[in-house]
């Protein structure tokens, strides 16, 4: 699976540059009121579960984001793979672990 939905390297860093900013700017500010979605294409997975923000963004390589979040569904603490989207939303896109990055 590929590290972002972005289409080549450059693009992969821009998408986590905004990310990071878009995140730090509208998200984080406000995490006790906000909760973020998974991405359409893989919520019936998640079972339409959204995150609750509880840590401010890491970026992990170049073109990973990565958050603690609360499931509102199971209350299960996590890392969570973002990224914000073509209409400027941040979305959830996966778990993180982080020996995966090893």
């Amino acid at each position: 699976m590929n590290a972002s939905s972005a289409t080549s390297p450059d693009m992969a860093t821009l998408v986590a540059d905004r990310t990071l900013d878009k995140y730090a700017k509208d998200y984080f500010p406000r995490r006790e009121q906000v909760t973020i979605a998974f991405r359409g294409d893989i919520a019936e997975r998640h079972n339409y579960d959204k995150i609750r923000p509880l840590s401010e963004a890491q970026r992990h390589g170049k073109h990973i984001v990565v958050i603690e979040g609360q499931s509102q569904k199971t209350g299960v603490t996590g890392h969570y793979r973002i990224e914000c989207n073509s209409w400027n939303l941040i979305e959830a896109v996966g778990l993180w672990e982080q020996a995966a990055e090893a």
